[in-house]
């Protein structure tokens, strides 16, 4: 029988995010999930860790190259046998014992719709600030939910992979092929997820996003220029802004 979630963590040389990640759904209350651990090829320390992970079948996967991390996500989905899945990727984790019960119950008594966006909180480095999942509507400018925080039908997911055209925008890619082919969205007000990012990447990938964004909204969503140019504009000024705020923010825990 298939479990209802599969969780599914992409890993490279990074064993202090994989044991973030790992001890986060060690507390689940809801047991009724499958981990899927996708590795490429670790170097490091973390290799070993997953070998013994894997032996001990605390989670299925593999541990081999890849062509990145959408090649890796596409692997963990593929390999998943959930209704729906999770990508929690090494260093995300989710807030409090209970973060997987919410989000299920939710989803359910809103009648399971194929995509559920649900809050996040970014962390950079220990600078905390609340991302809220935005309304289903919200996809013609970027994704509703980070996709540490959001759930998708598997089968509709298997329909739509990742795609490797792009280098920072393939989970909004999905998301807009999904959403083009009628799948039915919906945002929740809970917060379950913390997502980590590294503000050097973030920074230099800022033009890259708002190309590729922009290049998803003409082919998918097919949205007219003026409207592109909108969100290009929105994107310009959020990325200013964020800058500061993650200067500024004061530093607190995240649980």
């Amino acid at each position: 029988m298939s479990p209802p979630l599969s969780i599914i963590t992409i890993v490279r040389n990074d064993r202090a995010g994989l044991e973030r990640t790992r001890s986060s759904l060690d507390e689940q209350r809801l047991r009724a999930f499958e981990w899927i651990l996708v590795d490429g090829a670790s170097t490091d320390a973390t290799r070993p860790l997953v070998e013994t992970l894997l032996d001990q079948r605390a989670a299925r996967g593999a541990s081999e190259p890849d062509a990145g991390i959408y090649d890796a996500m596409n692997k963990g989905l593929r390999l998943a046998r959930g209704d729906r899945v999770l990508f929690l990727n090494a260093g995300d984790r989710l807030i409090g014992p209970d973060a997987l019960d919410r989000a299920t119950m939710a989803m359910a008594a809103s009648g399971d719709p194929d995509i559920a966006f649900f809050g996040s909180q970014m962390d950079f480095g220990g600078r905390i600030l609340a991302r809220p999942a935005k309304p289903p509507t919200y996809l013609w400018h970027g994704q509703p939910g980070l996709h540490q925080a959001t759930f998708v039908r598997r089968t509709l997911h298997l329909r739509h992979p990742f795609t490797e055209r792009y280098r920072v925008c393939g989970d909004y890619d999905a998301l807009a092929r999904m959403a083009a082919a009628g799948a039915r969205m919906a945002s929740f007000a809970e917060t379950i997820g913390v997502n980590r990012f590294e503000r050097g990447a973030m920074s230099s990938n800022k033009r890259l996003l708002i190309r590729e964004a922009a290049a998803i909204q003409r082919a998918v969503l097919r949205l007219p220029r003026w409207k592109v140019a909108v969100s290009v504009g929105r994107r310009a000024l959020h990325s200013a802004l964020f800058t500061v705020l993650t200067s500024i923010a004061p530093r607190r825990s995240a649980r």
